[in-house]
């Protein structure tokens, strides 16, 4: 499976990469010095992620009513934090709903980074007909045996799943506004019971990937509008 095994070579290299700038400040300061620059050095990384990459990230696009807003699904993650991140797209919400409901491995891909997601497919530009059908109980996978369980549709506004293992509940909605632009907002809500390893991976890594899904939907959506008024 070449997805699961391009996570396995990032996260090897980000290790890697930490193993060798300790190695690097040992052997250009001795050990005991080298490895407290290291340390220092690796503080500063992750309080410049903690105080500043994080907070943009958890709530990249979203406005302060759209973080503030309750959404569906809310209450299945006990404990849980939450990343709400949203984008504007020039369509009326019955032209995006389409594009939410055949989302994930084996289906219409994920419309992020082809390389890594889909295990190397691109991702869909067209609506899929057969894949229109989303309902509770279905899988929206991310990898073979690995993704989420459908809690609930409510056509064409939300869809609400929750991760395979319970830990991570994630709403998909859709919002129109006064002037037009529907407002895609998504909302994981990851359990805070889970490892600060794991947090650590998976938190900025998830932001990549979904950034760019947010706006892969948008530029399919208003591509497909553009084609239809030629």
């Amino acid at each position: 499976m070449r997805t699961q095994l391009m996570i396995v070579v990032i996260v090897s290299l980000i290790a890697g990469s930490g193993v060798a700038v300790l190695v690097g400040f040992i052997w250009w300061l001795g050990a005991l010095p080298g490895s407290v620059v290291f340390g220092l050095w690796l503080m500063a990384i992750v309080g410049c992620y903690v105080w500043a990459i994080k907070p943009w990230h958890l709530r990249w696009g979203a406005t302060d009513e759209e973080i503030a807003r309750v959404m569906p699904g809310d209450g299945l993650a006990a404990e849980a934090g939450a990343a709400t991140r949203a984008i504007s797209i020039d369509a009326g919400v019955e032209e995006v709903w389409p594009w939410l409901l055949q989302l994930g491995w084996g289906k219409a891909g994920w419309y992020s980074y082809d390389w890594i997601d889909n295990d190397f497919k691109p991702s869909a530009d067209r609506i899929m007909s057969e894949h229109q059908n989303l309902a509770a109980g279905d899988e929206i996978l991310m990898a073979p045996g690995m993704g989420l369980t459908v809690q609930s549709v409510d056509r064409p506004r939300s869809i609400v799943s929750v991760m395979n293992d319970g830990s991570t509940s994630w709403c998909l909605a859709l919002y129109p506004t006064s002037d037009g632009p529907t407002r895609l907002v998504s909302r994981w809500r990851p359990n805070l019971g889970l490892p600060l390893l794991m947090l650590a991976v998976v938190e900025p890594g998830a932001f990549i990937m979904e950034q760019k899904m947010l706006r892969g939907i948008r530029d399919r959506v208003e591509a497909t509008g553009r084609i239809g008024t030629d």
